[in-house]
């Protein structure tokens, strides 16, 4: 980032300070929740081994995820390329091309980065792309963001097939396919299903997990296999 955008940084820590106090309760209740289900995963599944291996049942796996708490301090959400600033950069091990989750569900991929803080390109971003998966019939689709049509809360997944049994209220997820953020992170919910007989598929409009207009806190997701997924897709 230049020194303009370090400036602009610094000014919206300080409005993310003031801000932070209004909303306290509502994000310590938010935060307390996502800790509960963490911590029963975690006692019901896996069982620590060191820092990069974990024992399920009677096995041991290597430690995909790591992540890098961070405050949310900036967040536009009514314009076409909207973004997100975090404070957290380089020197906390944030790189481009991460993924950031919320307490609820995805918020988006690391864009730039500078020693203290990196901007996130979200979901309401035209230029966002995902595949995300149907949670009940593990169909995929690809979600997809359009500037008039959509808002900060809603988007559309397409190119599902029509004989796929969708209902409202469905929850679409992440794969974890792409390296970038772990399978089953909610994305968003079916709330108005079309069919395009002439192309065979449902376009469906789903309403975002997370409310970009109320966006405190965040995860970004380092994936220590990344590099290797990233060589399958390379070839």
């Amino acid at each position: 980032m230049n020194s303009s955008n370090a400036v602009s940084a610094s000014l919206f820590n300080l409005k993310y300070g003031v801000i932070s106090y209004f909303k306290l309760r509502e994000v310590n209740q938010d935060l307390l929740e996502e800790n509960a289900l963490l911590k029963d995963q975690l006692l019901n599944q896996e069982l620590k081994v060191g820092k990069r291996y974990v024992k399920l049942k009677d096995s041991l796996y290597y430690k995909n995820y790591k992540f890098i708490e961070a405050k949310i301090i900036n967040s536009q959400f009514k314009f076409v390329e909207n973004n997100l600033l975090i404070n957290k950069g380089k020197l906390n091990g944030v790189s481009s091309k991460m993924g950031l989750i919320g307490t609820k569900g995805v918020y988006g991929i690391i864009d730039n980065v500078s020693d203290h803080y990196a901007s996130v390109r979200p979901l309401i971003h035209e230029k966002f792309g995902l595949t995300v998966v149907h949670q009940k019939t593990n169909t995929w689709g690809d979600f997809k963001w359009i500037p008039g049509k959509n808002n900060f809360r809603t988007a559309y997944v397409e190119n599902v097939p029509i004989y796929t049994e969708i209902n409202l209220m469905d929850i679409f997820s992440t794969t974890g396919s792409d390296g970038i953020f772990p399978e089953n992170i909610k994305v968003g919910r079916a709330i108005k299903i079309k069919e395009n007989k002439e192309q065979q598929t449902l376009k469906i409009t789903i309403e975002l997990e997370e409310d970009f207009s109320s966006a405190r806190v965040g995860f970004v997701v380092k994936n220590f296999m990344s590099e290797e997924i990233n060589e399958h897709y390379r070839k």
